[in-house]
């Protein structure tokens, strides 16, 4: 049943898109654009309803694997769940420990999905495409528990997308690297010094990241 869940959002998704880009405009690459806009939002929306019903932490975990990523549980906290099916069973509250989202399709608005998350402490973004210039603010609901961040070839956020890293006063390691709207990184690096003086702070690329 979980595993029909994402199409059938999709199916929805399309539909609705399909009207808009049919309205909208004639020209093919325009209505490519519009279409995968209206997608991209509608998997990055919070569901209020089911966030009742499921819990936070598991309206959470699916919000970052339908949308191309991963999540470890505070049960298993080495085990990357990238599979709908692997999720354990809606009745069981699990706690979502780290959130992957390398490569995912993650929005601004989909952070809001951090919110009553009280175990997260890990949280990687890398190759996310699609955050926005400030599409890191949503870290604000995980400023009490995060203890790790990666924020790497995030081409869309520059430096003052960066500055709400400064909030994030447990923090204990952050890597940031190959960002490259971010116009002067030694002057941002600096203010995280200052900012954070127990975070340990690496701006270089792993040879397994390349």
């Amino acid at each position: 049943m979980l595993a029909e869940r994402p199409l059938n959002l999709l199916k929805g998704s399309l539909l609705g898109a399909k009207h808009i880009c049919n309205t909208q405009t004639t020209n093919p690459a325009n209505a490519n654009r519009n279409l995968w806009a209206y997608v991209a939002i509608a998997f990055n929306r919070v569901d209020i309803d089911r966030q009742r019903l499921v819990g936070a932490d598991r309206l959470c975990a699916e919000w970052v694997i339908k949308n191309g990523g991963g999540i470890c549980t505070v049960d298993a906290p080495s085990r990357l769940i990238k599979d709908y099916n692997i999720l354990p069973p809606e009745h069981y509250r699990f706690k979502v420990k780290v959130v992957d989202g390398s490569g995912a399709s993650l929005m601004k608005i989909g952070l809001d999905h951090f919110k009553g998350c009280n175990h997260i402490d890990t949280v990687i973004f890398h190759k996310c495409k699609h955050l926005e210039s400030d599409g890191l603010n949503g870290l604000v609901h995980l400023k009490e528990t995060l203890k790790s961040l990666q924020i790497s070839e995030c081409d869309n956020i520059s430096d003052d997308g960066l500055a709400v890293i400064e909030e994030m006063k447990n923090l204990q390691e952050l890597r940031i690297f190959n960002m490259r709207y971010v116009k002067n990184i030694d002057d941002v690096i600096q203010k995280f010094k200052k900012a954070l003086p127990k975070c340990r702070i690496e701006t270089t690329e792993k040879a397994d990241e390349k």
